[in-house]
């Protein structure tokens, strides 16, 4: 028996090791799949997609089932104090933003969004900068430059933001790591206002001083679930730019849910940001003790191309280990 155990063992960690995914290209789009143990298939497509029709991942599937689609933003736009620029919103009908350059590598090889290809690879990387214009203006406000690692089950982000301004510019708010998860049920937050599972429609926010610890927020629906843990170590990620008694949280506002980073802050010409996250989605929580009260919440994702398992404590500390020590 115990010999039988550990053959099932080996081949678990192997599939972890050998896993690979299908990325198509052609028509602008890029399409990557992979069959994912413990979660199924998982389909993302990125092309240009939005108002400003900026190339970003504009839907995710798990199993055929529509779990993400990028009506609106999930990299978020900045609202400057005279409007908003990025993502998804215009200013009086004029586009607010532009992509300038897509790059897309396939374990490291050149692939075109244009050129019909099929490739398979352990991982997707799609770089994309972006130009942000100052509100009813054509003058740029930022370069933005987003860099997208593809495995498993999750997209990777690390955003980077310079800005160009010709002068200074008060930066009302800006979210960044967003969700555009669809039909979501109940909510999530550990660390945060709502540490154990809530109805979405008891959703609404809750301020910096309240969860100083809080980095991840979680949605669930009959589609599945979605995590999305914001990287308290790098750049944005420790609130540094969010006063304590300003919000860090929005949930189920205009069918969106938010990390905001920067609150009521000034940025000058040449001054820097940068954020970095990890969206997951999956069909079931490897552990879920957040039911009745707050507790370990703990599911399956991708960082660094790798499996590991992400284990949220309801004091909201995260942590990841390999995949590969657990019997998944």
């Amino acid at each position: 028996m115990f010999h039988r155990i550990l053959s099932l063992l080996t081949i678990s960690f192997v599939t972890f090791s050998l896993s690979a995914a299908v990325v198509t290209t052609g028509n602008g789009k890029v399409c990557f799949q992979e069959q994912v143990p413990t979660v199924g298939c998982v389909s993302i497509t990125f092309n240009k997609c939005m108002a400003n029709d900026l190339f970003t991942f504009s839907k995710v599937m798990l199993d055929s089932v529509l779990v993400n689609r990028t009506e609106s933003d999930n990299i978020g736009p900045f609202g400057l104090e005279t409007g908003w620029t990025g993502g998804n919103h215009l200013n009086h009908q004029q586009p607010s933003a532009r992509t300038d350059s897509v790059t897309v590598w396939a374990d490291g090889s050149l692939l075109s969004p244009d050129r019909p290809r099929t490739v398979v690879c352990r991982q997707l990387r799609v770089s994309v900068t972006n130009t942000l214009l100052l509100p009813a203006d054509t003058v740029p406000f930022a370069v933005e430059r987003i860099d997208y690692l593809v495995s498993g089950n999750s997209i990777e982000v690390t955003a980077h933001h310079r800005c160009v301004a010709p002068q200074a510019v008060l930066v009302d708010r800006y979210y960044g790591m967003q969700s555009m998860f669809i039909d979501e049920t109940e909510m999530l937050t550990p660390g945060g206002a709502y540490a154990q599972w809530t109805p979405i429609d008891s959703v609404s926010e809750f301020s910096h001083v309240s969860a100083p610890c809080f980095c991840t927020f979680v949605e669930h629906s009959a589609r599945g679930y979605q995590a999305c843990w914001l990287d308290p170590t790098f750049g944005l990620g420790n609130r540094h730019l969010v006063d304590a008694d300003d919000v860090v949280f929005i949930g189920h506002s205009w069918g969106k849910s938010y990390h905001k980073t920067i609150g009521r802050k000034t940025l000058h010409p040449g001054d820097t940001t940068s954020w970095h996250g990890v969206y997951s989605w999956f069909r079931t929580p490897l552990v879920d003790r957040c039911r009745k009260k707050a507790g370990r919440f703990s599911y399956l994702g991708w960082l660094g191309g790798k499996a590991m398992v992400f284990t949220t404590e309801s004091k909201g500390r995260m942590t990841m280990k390999p995949a590969s020590k657990y019997n998944l």
